[in-house]
C-alpha cells in the first residue's frame, strides 16, 4: 500500500492519549458517584445513567477521527496505465556558436547572453515541445524535440563558442536544419524556429529559405545578439585564456558587427518577428506572447502509471461512525411502567 500524504498518519498518535483521557474521565465520574451513594442505589437515584452508551459514543467519535486521518493520508492500492495527450507547439531554438559569439559587446558575451535568454524562454515554454540546434558553418541538432523542458535546459551548460568543426556562420544551412527537425517530428501543432545569432552570415541565401519556411507555416523569430558598432573577436589559447583578437590576412583586427538587416528580412518573409537582445530581457516576453497566439495541436501521447486512490473507504466509514455518535444518546429513557422513586 502506498500513501499520497503519509505525513497525515503522524496525527494518529493523538488517538491513544484521547483514549486514555476518556477512560480517566469515566473512572473519575464513577468515583464521584461512589462517594455520593452506594453502587446498588445508582439505578434508582440516576435512572437515566447509561455509562455503556457514553463509552460507545466516545469510541465512535475516536474511530471516526482515526479513519478521517487515514483518509487524509490518501491510501493508494492498485494502479493502471493511462495515455496522456498534450496540446502545444513545437519550438526549435537555434543557437549560433560561431567564434564571433564570443564578442563582449553584450555582457557577459554574445553567447552567454543568448544562453541566459534561452533559459528564460524555456522556463515559459513548459507544456510545449522544445529542441535546441547549434549552428556555425553547419547545423547540429543538439537536443531533439522533447516535452522535458528541464532536460533541454541542462544541455545549455556545456555549450561553448566554436564547439562545432565548421567555422563561420551559415544561416541558410541553419534554417534548413531547423526545417528538417520540425518536419520529422510527430504530432500536429504550431511550429516555430527561434534563432539567437549576431546575423553575420557569409554563405548561402537565408532569406529565400525563410520565405519557404513561411509558406510551410513555420515562422522564424530572430533575436539579434550584439551591437551594430561591433566588437573584436577574442582568441583563446588551449587553456581557454585570452590570447589577443582575431585578425584578417592583412593583420587588422576583425570587428564583428550585428547584422540586423538580414535578421529582419528573415523574420519578415517567414511571418515571424525580429527582436534585439537587451540586458533586461524584455524580448522574451514578446517571444512568449507571439507563441501564445499560435495554434495548439496534438504533440503525441505518453503512457503513465496512475495509482488508484482509496481514501473514499475510510472517509465513508468515518462519516458513518460520526453520524452514529451524534445520533446515539448518552442517557437512556425511563420506562413509564418503571416505578418512580416516590411510588417506591
Amino acid at each position: 500500500m502506498l500513501w499520497g500524504a503519509p505525513h497525515a498518519l503522524n496525527f494518529l498518535w493523538l488517538i491513544p492519549p484521547l483514549v486514555a483521557v476518556a477512560i480517566f474521565a469515566a473512572i473519575s465520574r464513577s468515583r464521584r458517584l461512589r462517594t455520593w451513594a452506594e453502587v446498588r442505589l445508582w439505578p434508582r437515584l440516576t435512572p437515566t445513567r447509561a455509562p455503556a452508551r457514553r463509552g460507545v459514543r466516545t469510541a465512535l467519535f475516536l474511530a471516526a477521527m482515526a479513519l478521517a486521518l487515514i483518509a487524509a493520508a490518501r491510501p493508494q492500492v492498485g494502479a493502471h496505465t493511462v495515455q496522456v495527450n498534450r496540446q502545444g507547439i513545437d519550438v526549435l531554438v537555434g543557437l549560433d556558436v560561431s567564434l564571433s559569439m564570443d564578442a563582449g559587446d553584450v555582457v557577459p558575451s554574445r553567447l552567454e547572453r543568448s544562453k541566459q535568454e534561452i533559459r528564460e524562454l524555456l522556463g515559459g515554454l513548459r507544456g510545449n515541445r522544445v529542441g535546441i540546434q547549434l549552428f556555425s558553418g553547419s547545423p547540429f541538432l543538439y537536443c531533439p524535440l522533447t516535452l522535458d523542458v528541464a532536460a533541454a535546459n541542462l544541455f545549455l551548460d556545456a555549450v561553448k563558442a566554436d564547439v562545432l568543426p565548421d567555422p563561420g556562420t551559415n544561416l541558410e544551412s541553419a534554417l534548413n536544419g531547423g526545417k528538417s527537425a520540425l518536419e520529422h517530428a510527430e504530432g500536429k501543432g504550431g511550429r516555430v524556429i527561434v534563432m539567437f545569432t549576431d546575423g553575420e552570415s557569409h554563405e548561402g541565401n537565408p532569406v529565400e529559405v525563410a520565405r519557404a519556411l513561411g509558406q510551410a507555416g513555420i515562422p522564424v523569430i530572430t533575436v539579434g545578439v550584439g551591437t551594430p558598432a561591433g566588437e573584436p573577436i577574442p582568441v583563446r589559447d588551449d587553456g581557454g585564456r585570452p590570447a589577443g583578437y582575431k585578425k584578417d590576412r592583412s593583420g587588422q583586427v576583425v570587428l564583428s558587427r550585428l547584422d540586423e538587416d538580414v535578421l529582419q528580412q528573415i523574420a519578415q518573409v517567414s511571418g515571424g518577428k525580429y527582436l534585439a537582445a537587451t540586458l533586461q530581457g524584455h524580448e522574451i516576453g514578446n517571444l512568449l506572447d507571439f507563441m501564445g497566439r499560435m495554434e495548439r495541436g496534438e504533440l503525441g501521447g505518453s503512457f503513465r502509471r496512475r495509482v488508484e486512490e482509496r481514501y473514499q473507504i475510510p472517509a465513508g466509514l468515518a462519516a458513518v461512525f460520526l453520524i452514529l455518535a451524534l445520533v446515539l444518546p448518552e442517557t437512556r429513557g425511563v420506562s413509564k411502567t418503571e416505578p418512580s422513586e416516590s411510588e417506591a
